[in-house]
């Protein structure tokens, strides 16, 4: 069975955490951020569906929307652009949502800066 997502040493990795989801990106992919693109990272799942993780930028505000399907982060561009500044740096860019019951969902954006064979 062939896959209709092609993995590629520029997918972003989503890691999910209680209370934090982490976005980690190549630079190429920041790159792409950069110049208005969004970055998409899917999966096929069982019985045949699909989850797909969706990272774009925004003129204002930071976003966070998802469903069963997937979720869709947006970045404002100033932020993301100050952060591009400061590569190469471990420190990543983050967000924090409120959630219901005063928790917080912690959100991060990382880039992997490291040089790949």
């Amino acid at each position: 069975m062939t896959s209709a997502w092609k993995k590629t040493s520029h997918d972003m990795n989503v890691r999910f955490a209680a209370g934090e989801i982490r976005l980690r990106i190549s630079t190429t992919e920041l790159e792409q951020l950069l110049a208005g693109r969004k970055v998409r990272l899917g999966m096929a799942l069982p019985r045949l569906r699909r989850f797909e993780a969706m990272l774009s930028v925004s003129p204002i505000n930071w976003d966070l929307a998802s469903d069963p399907t997937g979720l869709w982060v947006t970045v404002p561009r100033s932020d993301l652009e100050t952060f591009a500044a400061t590569l190469p740096t471990k420190d990543g860019l983050s967000h924090e949502f409120s959630l219901e019951a005063g928790e917080v969902l912690r959100l991060r954006l990382e880039v992997d800066v490291r040089k790949r064979r």
